[in-house]
């Protein structure tokens, strides 16, 4: 086996390059170490702040629900009178046969204000549809 030994200006380089990473490197640390910190005071001062504000958090939930209310009674002024009717019977669990019935209208003019109804509104499943309407206080 051979032996392969290193010159003086070889090693000189070689440590010079082990000196220079170990500089970045513990730059690297120190940089870390700053953001740990700082990640930790944030977080220290949103649970201070989440302790103090359980109220406010009740009142931001209120206001949510609110709005979610007025969205959905915004959209219904899309609705025609009769498209509201035909919703309100939608929701309280009616088939377009009992819906035509009641109105004295056909099924598939039942079906086409169903289909204008979700239009208008946006959704395209009939659970949506209810929820909506739950929403806005139809149902």
């Amino acid at each position: 086996m051979m032996e392969q030994t290193k010159t003086t200006e070889q090693l000189n380089r070689e440590i010079s390059l082990l000196r220079r990473e170990n500089r970045e490197l513990s730059a690297q640390l120190a940089f870390h170490r700053r953001v740990f910190r700082e990640v930790n005071m944030a977080l220290g001062a949103a649970d201070d702040i989440a302790a103090s504000n359980r109220g406010a958090d009740e009142a931001v939930t209120m206001v949510v629900k609110e709005n979610q209310l007025l969205r959905s009674q915004i959209k219904l002024f899309k609705l025609t009178e009769r498209e509201k009717e035909v919703l309100k019977l939608i929701v309280n669990g009616q088939t377009s046969k009992e819906i035509a019935d009641n109105l004295g209208i056909s099924k598939l003019t039942v079906d086409t204000h169903r289909k204008h109804i979700q239009q208008k509104l946006g959704v395209t499943k009939q659970v949506d549809l209810l929820k909506l309407a739950m929403q806005s206080g139809i149902a």
